[in-house]
């Protein structure tokens, strides 16, 4: 199940580059605000708690978008060099960026625990992690059922 979330979190984002413009921008905004309500209360973020949580996780949360843009980069370029064949050169190395982007985000991951131990009770971070996956699902339950509204598979 974990392969899946990964893999459509991965693939979402990659169709919505494709349809980047006003909306994706007004989109992007709303699922951020959403998730900003959805996690202030999930985790009962006191105000003292939530002035020093935000800053922390907005923080981690653009590094982990850039991480993810490399990864979704990458994915382009694989899907993009299927079309053409890829030399085994190509394909070593694009799994080894895949490995390094994995470590990379775990390292960010290890690096961002301290810290918001250091910001909230390890009972709070604990409920946030599982707010984040609660989240994506949700979310992606929400497209899913979109897709499937709109005639889709």
């Amino acid at each position: 199940m974990k392969k899946i979330l990964l893999i459509l979190l991965l693939i979402l984002p990659l169709i919505a580059v494709a349809q980047r413009g006003p909306r994706f921008e007004e989109n992007r905004e709303r699922i951020e605000a959403q998730k900003i309500a959805y996690l202030t209360e999930k985790l009962s973020l006191s105000p003292a708690e939530a002035q020093q949580f935000w800053p922390v996780y907005n923080e981690f949360n653009a590094k982990r978008e850039k991480i993810l843009e490399r990864t979704r980069e990458r994915h382009r370029k694989l899907r993009t060099s299927e079309e053409g064949g890829i030399s085994e050169e190509e394909a070593s190395r694009l799994a080894d960026e895949e490995l390094v982007e994995a470590q990379q985000m775990l390292d960010l991951r290890k690096s961002y625990h301290q810290q918001f131990k250091s910001v909230l009770p390890a009972s709070k971070v604990l409920r946030l992690y599982k707010a984040e996956d609660e989240f994506k699902r949700v979310l992606l339950e929400r497209l899913r059922n979109r897709h499937q509204q709109r005639g889709g598979r």
